[in-house]
């Protein structure tokens, strides 16, 4: 099943997808970014989330914000994979 979350930050927002397959998190991705800096510096986050099948990601340092946005993001989509 796949399962969407959104995450705020003062430099914008942050769209996560996140699939679950048996009670695993098999994938997870940025669908949607639209935070004033580039994706690009967080671009490591969601292959966190599968390796340790959490929300619990590496905060990125120069990107403290957006990090946290994806945090929100992948446990909002979690609370609905429930």
């Amino acid at each position: 099943c796949t399962f969407v979350g959104y995450g705020r930050s003062n430099h914008g927002d942050i769209q996560v997808t996140v699939d679950v397959l048996e009670g695993q998190i098999v994938d997870s991705y940025i669908t949607q970014c639209l935070t004033e800096y580039s994706c690009s510096w967080i671009v490591a986050l969601p292959p966190q989330v599968v390796q340790r099948q959490s929300a619990e990601v590496d905060i990125v340092s120069g990107a403290t914000a957006s990090s946290n946005a994806f945090y929100a993001a992948v446990r909002q989509a979690l609370s609905k994979a429930k």
